[in-house]
């Protein structure tokens, strides 16, 4: 794909927190098959640098650095190497997430699992944002995709904190979009619905023990209707390209 169409992103430095699998994983694949230049970070290594593989198999470009999103020493040192490697960033997506406490009742949700999904969803959120805005905003045209769901914006969650966690990833883009965009840095925010990926399979399964049916139903019946990650990763692609300039606010999916 050469530089002309619309919706490549030859050369573009594409950073996606959470790239090691799911949504995270299918964007880092197409972005890199955009000619972007994909760097992903992830606390799954083995993942990660499985995907990082298979991307340069595929004559893509693809790096690998491990970061904890709710750690600002290794949040500023992934923007470190970035800005060593590769000069500049164009664009973050931030799909790093993780849910605890499905269907779970309030007494039952324990605190760490609460502060847990916070942290990652929120406070990660939060931690990318500050070490990458300078970054971001040097190259004039910055563009930050956030996944937020449905879940905690649109309506309710399996988990109290996954919900609390989204909705608040869903106000801090909103006023970030506010803070970034008189400093040349467009804010979205992408929220997915039903989507076969490692997470949500994991609270259909949850549900499933928890009422004593049988969990390679639920499995099936995911796979039979629920969306698939790439679908999502070509929406946020088109997100990052020039082509969507003039979007503001949230994209919702199936």
């Amino acid at each position: 794909m050469n530089g002309t169409n619309p919706l490549a992103l030859s050369g573009r430095v594409i950073l996606i927190t959470g790239g090691a699998q799911g949504i995270g994983e299918a964007t880092a694949r197409l972005c890199a098959e955009r000619g972007a230049i994909v760097v992903i970070a992830d606390v799954l290594r083995e993942q990660g640098e499985r995907t990082v593989s298979s991307i340069r198999e595929a004559s893509g470009s693809a790096s690998f650095f491990y970061t904890d999103v709710r750690q600002p020493d290794q949040v500023s040192r992934l923007m470190d190497h970035i800005r060593d490697a590769h000069g500049r960033l164009d664009t973050m997506i931030c799909a790093a997430g993780v849910l605890r406490g499905a269907w779970q009742q309030p007494e039952e949700l324990t605190l760490e699992e609460f502060s847990l999904t916070m942290d990652v969803n929120v406070k990660g959120l939060f931690l990318c944002a500050k070490y990458a805005t300078p970054l971001l905003v040097e190259t004039g045209r910055g563009v930050v995709v956030i996944v937020a769901s449905g879940a905690g914006v649109a309506g309710p969650s399996s988990s109290l904190a996954y919900s609390s966690s989204k909705g608040g990833a869903n106000g801090f883009a909103m006023t970030l979009a506010a803070r970034l965009g008189d400093r040349g840095v467009r804010v979205n925010v992408i929220c997915p619905g039903n989507i076969v990926t490692e997470l949500k399979l994991s609270v259909d399964i949850a549900a499933a023990k928890r009422q004593g049916e049988s969990v390679e139903a639920a499995i099936k019946n995911a796979h039979q209707n629920y969306g698939l990650p790439m679908g999502v990763a070509r929406i946020i692609a088109f997100m990052t390209s020039d082509e969507a300039e003039y979007l503001r606010g949230n994209v919702y999916t199936r």
